[in-house]
């Protein structure tokens, strides 16, 4: 049953992390990470070459991960003075979807992060050695909105490919490298448009997930393309006070089909789980409404708590409310000839929600306070807390190049 967590006290979340602990380079070969298994109380010491099997013992699970590609999105312009650089943090193209940005030529009007931003002064252009040019048309929150130029006829995603760096984190303190732009990427993502990795897609070779595919009774792919918000720590002391920046999801309709018949899910990553409980979120308002949603609200579960009837159960099967949620919402996508959707979601999971659809997580360890350690509060309750000092404890590797664990709910 879900409760509202907008009372809660961010400070409740915090745990310490020393900074020796925070990984600065990626396992090497990808899959000799270790593997934390949580399984309704119970802890395990694992590798993540065991997790398939560790899956395999518990019966017959979907799994569903992310296809979401990180682009360089860090782009060094030198400065008129000829006297260092300016940074622009690419986030996000004005008015359009992710997709729309990418194949963008000649020119594109869109958010960034500046750094310095009071260095860059109005009316000044930025202009690359390969011929892009940047001027700055706005400023709101912290963020400009820049308008890039270019005559090579190249896409924008070749344009960041060509020019930008790979965004690391900042809590990796160091400058990134050639080796990052493989390695701070799954074996399969697609997509392009993510300006953050999903972290915990970063352990599985291609045999691995040869091995996934053969020990889960399905696989689907989803993709929700990561922004720089996701894994910034929550500011306000209360939940309700932060602000979550919106992020695209793009879904097939044959995933809703297969969502239907009910198999226990195990999302690989909170980003997958995000897009998953963002679905069902979003095939209800569009029930209730008789208007296929564009957007899901950060606090859509937690207003008119349980309008939809909907009560968790203890078993492993999705709840029969939701398998006809999802029935519904692929017949009306197929009344309308859609073969895919794709709505922006600002959803929050935090202690207090109730997950429709997954029963299972893989994720790496999270940041303190951060909305990621709020969805595996989520799941796990109080017990998240005696998880992290075990990890601590047995020298696991924390944040985005370190250790997975595995949840069962």
């Amino acid at each position: 049953m879900t409760t509202d967590p907008r009372h809660l006290r961010i400070s409740d979340y915090d745990y310490p992390l020393p900074d020796d602990r925070i990984a600065q380079e990626p396992c090497d070969p990808r899959d000799a990470a270790k593997l934390l298994v949580w399984k309704r109380g119970t802890i395990r010491d694992l590798g993540v070459r065991d997790a398939p099997e560790v899956v395999a013992s518990w019966g017959p699970f979907r799994l569903v991960v992310n296809e979401a590609r990180v682009v360089p999105a860090r782009i060094f312009l030198p400065r008129p003075s000829g006297a260092g650089h300016i940074e622009l943090f690419y986030l996000d193209a004005e008015g359009l979807s992710v997709e729309q940005a990418m194949a963008k030529a000649s020119v594109l009007q869109a958010w960034c992060k500046v750094r310095p931003s009071k260095k860059w002064k109005d009316g000044v252009v930025l202009q690359h050695p390969c011929g892009l040019t940047a001027s700055r048309l706005a400023q709101r929150d912290g963020e400009s909105l820049v308008e890039f130029r270019w005559s090579s006829g190249q896409t924008w995603a070749q344009i960041l490919n060509e020019v930008g760096r790979i965004p690391l984190p900042p809590y990796m303190h160091r400058a990134d490298t050639e080796a990052d732009r493989d390695r701070y990427q799954s074996v399969f993502a697609r997509h392009e448009g993510s300006v953050a990795a999903p972290t915990a897609s970063l352990h599985w070779t291609p045999e691995l997930m040869r091995r996934w595919r053969e020990v889960c009774a399905d696989t689907q792919s989803v993709t929700l393309h990561v922004g720089a918000g996701t894994f910034q720590p929550v500011s306000a002391e209360a939940v309700g006070d932060h602000h979550m920046h919106a992020e695209e999801v793009v879904v097939r309709r044959d995933v809703l089909e297969a969502l239907a018949d009910g198999l226990p899910v195990l999302a690989m990553g909170t980003t997958a789980a995000r897009t998953l409980e963002s679905l069902y979120w979003w095939a209800l308002e569009w029930q209730r409404s008789g208007t296929m949603p564009s957007y899901v609200d950060q606090w859509a579960p937690y207003e008119g708590l349980l309008a939809s009837g909907f009560s968790a159960q203890g078993g492993e099967l999705l709840d029969p409310e939701v398998c006809a949620l999802f029935t519904w919402a692929a017949k009306e996508l197929t009344k309308l000839g859609h073969g895919v959707v794709s709505f922006r979601t600002a959803l929050i999971v935090a202690p207090g929600y109730s997950f429709r659809v997954v029963k299972a997580l893989i994720t790496n360890f999270h940041q303190p306070q951060s909305t990621l350690l709020l969805l595996v509060s989520a799941g796990l309750g109080t017990a998240w807390r005696g998880v992290y000092e075990h990890a601590l404890a047995n020298n696991y590797r924390f944040l985005s190049y370190g250790d997975a664990n595995l949840y069962r709910f």
